[in-house]
């Protein structure tokens, strides 16, 4: 059976108006091609759609069953105009995002939330990698940007730099510095430290600053997320350096937050193709993750 779009909708009209005239008049065309493609319809599908005894012209059981499924049809493709313009404003589909574990449980994860809330036809999935298996799944288009620290550097790829993570010391309620506001790098490492794993580069910046002040340290256990951090100083399993923001995740955790009196910055970058730069999803994301670096 061979149906044209244009047949659909030139029935439609008839049936709508009732009248082949009214019909090519709202259409702007020619009776006569409205006559001619209802016959070729009805031909085609074999039933006859009018009736058009005397002067009537009006519509059989058939055409009204046809009528529906047009509709059917017509409805499903407003859903999907609809959908693609909540795509196109940035309110709706899905955005794929890696990040490097650090912020993944904290500053992704109340980002994305926050806009799933305010518009419920937005999704968005996280994977959490390494920096550079969060970069290779953006270059394969497995995820549509990454969150990590570093840039890349690499021209096919736009970085933008949202904040500056404000790393801060914790250490348990009984520490003998609990009560201090500061504390320094020396001093911090006098008690074996919990840090995230070797790849990480937010690791990797706290043993630079270690380095830099020629001092030793020892590391009692490492974890992937801040989170996990946090809790493990909780317990009493040593000291760390974490996100001021992770704390707020871990309402419930007993820890002290010190000022460390060392420079040590953890920049976080959004990553995205040249291509998919300006996607108002995407947009929308980087804004919302801004958002929430001023207020931390």
């Amino acid at each position: 059976m061979r149906i044209t779009a244009r047949q659909i909708e030139l029935f439609q009209m008839a049936y709508r108006h009732r009248s082949t005239r009214r019909a090519a008049d709202a259409l702007n065309i020619t009776q006569p091609a409205i006559s001619r493609a209802i016959t070729e319809l009805e031909l085609e599908i074999g039933v006859q759609l009018f009736d058009r005894a005397g002067r009537k012209f009006e519509p059989t059981a058939a055409a009204y069953s046809l009528n529906k499924a047009v509709q059917r049809h017509y409805q499903g493709l407003d859903r999907v105009l609809e959908a693609a313009g909540k795509i196109s404003s940035g309110t709706g589909g899905l955005i794929r995002i890696a990040t490097v574990p650090a912020v993944a449980d904290t500053r992704i994860a109340v980002a994305s939330g926050r806009l799933m809330a305010r518009y419920p036809d937005l999704r968005f999935d996280v994977d959490v990698l390494g920096e550079q298996a969060s970069v290779s799944a953006l270059r394969e288009g497995r995820v549509d940007c990454a969150i990590i620290s570093s840039d890349p550097g690499d021209p096919g790829l736009h970085a933008v730099r949202l904040a500056d993570l404000k790393p801060v010391a914790i250490l348990p309620g009984n520490d003998p510095f609990a009560g201090e506001n500061y504390i320094t790098p020396g001093e911090l490492a006098e008690v074996p430290q919990v840090m995230l794993p070797p790849d990480s580069p937010f690791r990797d910046a706290v043993e630079r600053m270690f380095d830099d002040a020629r001092i030793s340290f020892q590391v009692r256990a490492e974890a992937r997320t801040q989170s996990a951090l946090i809790w493990m100083v909780a317990q009493g399993a040593g000291r760390a350096i974490v996100d001021k923001a992770a704390l707020h995740a871990t309402p419930g955790a007993d820890v002290r937050e010190l000022t460390l009196k060392a420079r040590l910055r953890w920049p976080i970058r959004v990553i995205t193709t040249s291509a998919t730069r300006d996607a108002p999803g995407l947009v929308r994301l980087t804004e919302e993750l801004q958002k929430s670096g001023s207020h931390s």
